[in-house]
C-alpha cells in the first residue's frame, strides 16, 4: 500500500518512510502514534484527517 500525506500542493510524504510513526483510522478519527524502535507507544495525536493527527501529535510534543 502506498499511502501519502499532502504537505502542500507540490509535495507529498510517503507514509511508509516515517518509520517511528504508526497510522490508524477508526470510524471518524485518524490517530498517529510516535513509537520507539521496539514498537512501544510514546505519544498519540488525533484528528479528522491524517494531517490533523500529525499536527496534534506535534503540538503534544511541544
Amino acid at each position: 500500500m502506498n499511502l501519502q500525506v499532502s504537505v502542500n500542493e507540490n509535495s507529498k510524504i510517503e507514509i511508509h518512510c516515517l518509520k517511528n510513526l504508526k497510522f490508524e483510522k477508526s470510524d471518524n478519527e485518524y490517530m498517529v502514534t510516535l513509537v520507539d524502535n521496539t514498537g512501544f507507544e510514546i505519544l498519540k495525536g488525533y484528528g479528522k484527517t491524517t494531517t490533523e493527527a500529525i499536527n496534534d501529535l506535534h503540538h503534544n510534543l511541544i
